[in-house]
Parts: C-alpha cells; sequence; structure tokens
C-alpha cells in the first residue's frame, strides 16, 4: 500500500480545498437570478376612458415570472405602486386593458414583470385619451363660458347668443388685429351677459368669407343662409316659426311679445344691434347673422330678424359693418343625436 510522507500531504490538501472552492463558486454563480427583460407594447385602441397595451417579456432573469402587467399614472414612469393590472405569469407577449380612464388626459404607460430577483419595467410612452362624446342637449364650455344645445328637427344649436371676445365701444370698428373683440349694447359689458356680443360680419368669419367656422369652437360654424331656411320651415315656415323660436315673457322681449312660445327651445332674446346711428332696437329685434354673403349687392350678407309684435322670422340681408348677434351650429349632427 502506496503512503504519503507529510510533503505530498500538505500539497495535496491545498489542492483539495481549492477544488471545492470552484466547484462551490460556479455553483453559486449558476443559482445567481437576474429581474426580467420587458418592452411595452403600443398603445391601441383608445376611447374615452379604455385603451389596450401589454408587453413582452424576453427574459426571466433566471427565475420564473410571477407576476405581469401594465401601469399608468399621469407622472413619468409610473410603477406598481399606481395604477396597474395584473396579466398572468410567465414570458412571451401579453395583452393588457386599461379602464376607467378619465377623458381628455395625457398618460404615462410602461409595462411590468416581477421574479424573485425584482421587478423590471419597460420603456415608458404615451398617449391621451378621447374627448367626451357630444350629444345634442348638452352644454358645452367654450372660451370658459357654458353654452347650452338644443336640437330642432336635424340642427343642432347653441341656446344662447355667442359672447366671446374683447368688448370695444360701438364707436370703433372691429378689426383684423389678431384680438377677437365684440360690441355690447350702449358699451356695457352687462349687456353682453345677458343678450350676448354683437359682432360686425367680417370679425364673425376671422375676416374669411369661406371661413364657416368663424368664431364659433372647433366642430361647429356660424349658420348658413340655406341652414336659416331649414330651420323656419322645420317649425312652420316664415310666417310662424318667428314665435317657435322667441324666448316667452318680458325679460327679454318688449310687451306683447306677439306669438312666442319659445317651443323649439331656440331662446331667441331681442339684442337689438349696433349701426352707423349707433346701438338700437333692444328688447325689440334679434339680428342674427349667416355665413352667406348677398352676391347681388357687395359688402352686404344674410340675415335673419325677428320682432316683439310678429310671429314671424324675416330674411332679409345686413350692412356687413353693421354688429348682430351670433349663434353657432354643430358641424355634424353626433350619432344618437
Amino acid at each position: 500500500m502506496k503512503k504519503f510522507n507529510f510533503l505530498q500531504t500538505v500539497l495535496i490538501v491545498p489542492i483539495i480545498l481549492i477544488s471545492v472552492f470552484f466547484q462551490f463558486a460556479c455553483s453559486k454563480k449558476i443559482d445567481v437570478q437576474k429581474i426580467p427583460t420587458v418592452t411595452t407594447n403600443v398603445i391601441t385602441g383608445i376611447t374615452e376612458s379604455t385603451a389596450i397595451s401589454g408587453g413582452n417579456i424576453t427574459s426571466d432573469g433566471g427565475a420564473s415570472i410571477m407576476s405581469r402587467g401594465v401601469c399608468w399614472g399621469t407622472i413619468q414612469d409610473p410603477d406598481t405602486s399606481s395604477y396597474h393590472t395584473s396579466d398572468g405569469t410567465g414570458t412571451g407577449e401579453f395583452v393588457s386593458n386599461l379602464i376607467d380612464l378619465s377623458p381628455s388626459t395625457s398618460y404615462y404607460i410602461r409595462a411590468y414583470a416581477m421574479n424573485t430577483a425584482g421587478i423590471a419595467y419597460g420603456p415608458a410612452l404615451t398617449f391621451s385619451t378621447l374627448a367626451p362624446q357630444f350629444t345634442c342637449g348638452n352644454p358645452i364650455t367654450f372660451d370658459g363660458k357654458l353654452y347650452h344645445t338644443v336640437l330642432i328637427n336635424e340642427q343642432c344649436w347653441f341656446r344662447e347668443n355667442l359672447n366671446v371676445g374683447t368688448r370695444i365701444n360701438g364707436s370703433t370698428n372691429q378689426t383684423d388685429n389678431g384680438i377677437l373683440e365684440k360690441h355690447c349694447y350702449n358699451d356695457e359689458e352687462i349687456n353682453c351677459d345677458f343678450y350676448g356680443g354683437l359682432y360686425q360680419w367680417n370679425e364673425m368669419m376671422q375676416y374669411s368669407s369661406t371661413h364657416a367656422q368663424g368664431i364659433c369652437p372647433v366642430g361647429w360654424h356660424i349658420p348658413t343662409d340655406l341652414d336659416w331656411v331649414a330651420l323656419s320651415e322645420s317649425l312652420g315656415g316664415d310666417s310662424l316659426s318667428g314665435g317657435e323660436l322667441k324666448m316667452t315673457g318680458s325679460d327679454f322681449w318688449a310687451l306683447p311679445n306677439t306669438g312666442a312660445t319659445n317651443n323649439s327651445g331656440f331662446s331667441a332674446v331681442a339684442a337689438g344691434n349696433h349701426s352707423l346711428e349707433g346701438f338700437n332696437y333692444l328688447m325689440q329685434y334679434a339680428f342674427l347673422w349667416s355665413s352667406s354673403l348677398d352676391n347681388s349687392l357687395s359688402s352686404y350678407a344674410w340675415s335673419r330678424s325677428l320682432y316683439y309684435t310678429s310671429r314671424e322670422t324675416y330674411r332679409g340681408v345686413g350692412y356687413t359693418e353693421n354688429s348682430f348677434s351670433v349663434r353657432c351650429m354643430k358641424d355634424i349632427l353626433p350619432k344618437g343625436k
């Protein structure tokens, strides 16, 4: 039997220890876990309150994926402490459905994946939810003021005269100076609050004979002459429609306010006008512009007027430098009206 002397033993023992150390070290290296690798999917299916995204886990980091989904919020780099989905386990692609979002809001979103080593996040993406779908009859806010709406036959109208812009004195013409200007009856702002602003035709049209939106909100327009024709015909024709359009009582019309029923809900008020002679006809006449020029007369446009002693609607032309009331009409009738 071969015997080891002391020197051999001294040399062999360190070798064995080194071998065991490296085996242990290699074993520990194999067992080291890393956080997963994940990417964020593009956002699709965006509505007022929902969206669709997800992610793709390309590596589990050496340990099973315990949870995955997307995080979202209104600040950059949302994490699982904010709103998030839970969309199963495992690697590969997954789909996430976001719900209960706020309309007209910008959000940040990123995918996440979690294993025993920790949580990994994909790149952050951003999107905005859609504005609420408009239904005629619901109010809208424009330039800080609330306007009610009404459906008349197949048309959707503002129930109030437009009141936007900066008041200037009636002795001064509204001009193309980058500032939206208005006249208020007798140069008093309170009359604009009650009756709406009075606008010269070019200011209303924003100095374009084809810019039908004019000073109305996006998605609305200044009614054309044909729009007014259709409105009047739907209410019994010019001989009767004035009464259907006028506000009842004596708050906004002088008595007798003949034929006023306001059955249409249009709620016309006698805001008067401004002309070369100054302010005229408050509580007696409503003058309402159309966007249609009278091609036979230079500097005249079609308008409608209502009178306190009549139930008629009067179709006529007005001098474009006169200041009349303005109503806005929806471009396209919304689904479901």
